[in-house]
């Protein structure tokens, strides 16, 4: 059986508003979430997670945040700010949060939108058979009969399972995750091993 924990991004001019912006910024930023609307008038925030389970947030000591960009490749080293959380909790159908420094709504406000990022190295282990998606984009896909399939560019969201999307040179195929199509799957050497007839598929 194999199991799955999901991953999931206008500049804004603001106030640098960060209390631990003297720290390094980390070369493995995962971003996980982003800033919602103001929560009540003492600097919390609504907060909305890329994932079901915001694991990655509650492990991570130190939280990163820097203005949204389409593509998260150009979001420049010191645009990344450091930030202290005070407060991190459920909140109906989402989550909350409050930041050291931020005490009314117009520094929530200030920030609606900005993208939060974790550092890879502080979420938390997964359990057998468990894997976090930003572990196999890019993963080589092959098949029982070692027949290269391509490489593993996106997973799917569905109502049953997640589905991966595989793109070949001459062909794209859409994979489920499941133990009935995924044989070994191997994080470090970047590569998964499916159960799939290509003639079949042709």
């Amino acid at each position: 059986m194999v199991s799955f924990k999901p991953k999931r991004a206008t500049p804004i001019v603001a106030p640098a508003l960060s209390a631990v912006s003297d720290r390094a910024t980390p070369n493995d930023l995962i971003v996980v979430a982003r800033i919602g609307v103001a929560y009540g008038i003492k600097g919390w925030v609504k907060l909305h997670p890329f994932s079901h389970s915001p694991d990655a947030l509650e492990s991570a000591k130190t939280w990163w945040m820097a203005p949204y960009l389409p593509n998260q490749t150009e979001v420049p080293d010191t645009a990344w700010r450091a930030l202290q959380v005070t407060g991190f909790k459920p909140h109906s159908d989402t989550w909350v949060a409050q930041f050291q420094s931020w005490t009314d709504r117009s520094h929530a406000e200030a920030h609606k939108g900005w993208q939060i990022a974790v550092s890879r190295a502080d979420f938390p282990q997964t359990g057998d058979d468990e894997f976090y998606w930003v572990d196999l984009i890019g993963a080589h896909v092959t098949n029982q009969d070692g027949a290269v399939l391509g490489v593993l560019t996106g997973l799917l969201e569905s109502a049953a399972h997640p589905v991966m999307n595989v793109k070949g040179e001459t062909a794209e195929y859409l994979i489920p995750f499941v133990g009935a199509f995924v044989g070994e799957v191997d994080t470090a050497a970047k590569t998964i091993q499916v159960n799939l007839d290509v003639d079949a598929t042709a």
